[in-house]
């Protein structure tokens, strides 16, 4: 697959690659309909890898991985929820698999008080709110429908649209609005909104005009996006091969989900694409295996598999800030 020009999907299809880059490469950069025959099948292939099945096999009766966001020493599970749900969805899963809906139903009976988590509650934190927003968030990113994790949603919108109703945002209003609407106490740790969850759960929920302010914010600020990547998304990482770069990669993966990202990621854009390699592959090196993102293929004993796998990232994450 030699020259200087990316490998095409068509081409990677070609390779006979491993069932999950495949199936990605299928449902999310040449956008399948989801009844297509050939894109079922290989749906089929995805559910009966290792790397789905290790996951699903540590699944509760209840639809949880035992505790939501934070292991503990007491923790009977391996993993948390909230791992479970992000790397199932990496790898290709969604709401119509029955261990994404037996989690789904998890967290909507904890929305509707119906259960609780096993989570240690932090007594600093309005731990009731921060825990509503955690499955929330969750919830909206496997069915963006929701009605029960919308309403949660738009509480943040409204202290996020008061926040950056001026010129420029103003943490004052940003704390106004808080209290006011999540009637939180005064006595507990004010939540900032610089974390995965209030920018994943925003994305359909603001204005052109607040989302717009609020991206450039985001991007420009020097913290990042906690629990994804805590340096400013201005700056480009020093080194392609690395966690560092595929953290950063995934902050704006995480963006891709807001209409007017296309206009604010260019130097990302331009970035990876400088950072295709002459075979027409990009290659992020073993370091970037994390059992998160990578790896999709099954084994990554032969570099080959490493090359498709990182191509199929940079493929479907270029799709999305280009569109």
């Amino acid at each position: 697959m030699g020259g200087n020009h990316v490998a095409t999907v068509e081409e990677l299809l070609r390779v006979n690659i491993d069932p999950i880059p495949k199936y990605r490469l299928m449902r999310d950069v040449l956008k399948l309909k989801s009844d297509d025959i050939e894109l079922v099948n290989a749906k089929n292939e995805v559910l009966q890898t290792k790397w789905v099945k290790d996951i699903v096999n540590l699944q509760w009766d209840d639809g949880s991985w035992g505790q939501f966001h934070s292991m503990s020493q007491l923790s009977s599970s391996s993993i948390t929820t909230e791992y479970a749900l992000r790397r199932l969805l990496i790898l290709g899963l969604d709401k119509h698999d029955e261990p994404i809906k037996k989690a789904f139903d998890y967290m909507k009976k904890y929305l509707l008080r119906e259960l609780d988590l096993r989570d240690r509650k932090e007594k600093k934190h309005d731990w009731d709110l921060l825990t509503r927003l955690f499955v929330a968030t969750w919830m909206l990113i496997i069915d963006p429908s929701n009605e029960l994790a919308s309403e949660i949603a738009k509480d943040w919108a409204k202290i996020i649209t008061y926040a950056f109703s001026k010129e420029e945002y103003d943490p004052e209003y940003y704390k106004e609005a808080y209290y006011e609407v999540h009637k939180s106490p005064k006595n507990k740790f004010m939540w900032g909104f610089q974390n995965f969850y209030v920018v994943s759960i925003l994305s359909k929920f603001l204005s052109s005009d607040i989302e717009s302010k609020f991206l450039d914010y985001i991007i420009n600020s020097e913290k990042g996006i906690y629990y994804i990547y805590d340096g400013s998304l201005k700056s480009l990482p020093s080194n392609f091969c690395s966690k560092q770069a595929s953290r950063y990669i995934s902050a704006f993966e995480l963006l891709s989900g807001y209409n007017l990202i296309s206009t604010k990621c260019r130097h990302v854009v331009k970035w990876i694409n400088e950072n295709l390699s002459e075979d027409g592959f990009w290659d992020m090196g073993k370091t970037v295996k994390d059992n998160v993102y990578f790896p999709l293929s099954n084994s990554w004993r032969k570099d080959i598999n490493r090359k498709i796998d990182c191509t199929v990232r940079m493929q479907i994450v270029l799709s999305k800030l280009q569109s």
